[in-house]
Formats: structure tokens, sequence, C-alpha cells
């Protein structure tokens, strides 16, 4: 979308400094991503999620005491993956 606004140029423009960023465009995109993942973050702090949402979000297959353990990499998501077998002796 594309739309006319009044951005304070000083804060742009240390923002673009302080991150990198080389373009006003991917500098406002990258605030709003920042300004929706902080809100997210205080909204979850205010009605924590049941363990039900906490389970939907997170994929299945990610065992973190594995990765830990055999310091395995993380599988992508949709690369099916089980638990490594014990030898048996």
């Amino acid at each position: 979308m594309k739309t006319t606004i009044e951005i304070d140029e000083k804060k742009l423009d240390r923002i673009m400094k302080m991150t990198g960023i080389a373009t006003m465009k991917e500098a406002v995109d990258w605030a709003l991503n920042e300004a929706m993942r902080i809100a997210t973050i205080n909204q979850i702090m205010e009605e924590p999620w049941s363990a039900e949402e906490a389970r939907s979000v997170m994929d299945s297959n990610y065992d973190l005491i594995a990765i830990r353990n055999n310091g395995a990499a993380v599988a992508h998501p949709a690369a099916k993956r089980g638990r490594p077998r014990k030898k048996s002796a």
C-alpha cells in the first residue's frame, strides 16, 4: 500500500544506522514488525496462553532436550524426524 505519512526523520535515520537497514521502506517495515512482536509479547504477558494454545504454536517434532544432548541441528518443520533409538546391547 502506498501512503503518505509524516515520520520523525531523526528517529528513522537513527534506526537505519543502528540496524544497517538501507531504505526507509525497509526501516518502516522492520519497525512495524518489531511493534507487532512487542505487542504480542505484552498481550501474552497480560493473558497467558493455555497449554493447548502453546502446544498449537510449537512444532510437535521439536525436542529441545535431544538437541541439547546430541548437538543435533533443528530439522525443518516439513522434515520428518524421530527420536534417536537406543542401541540394544
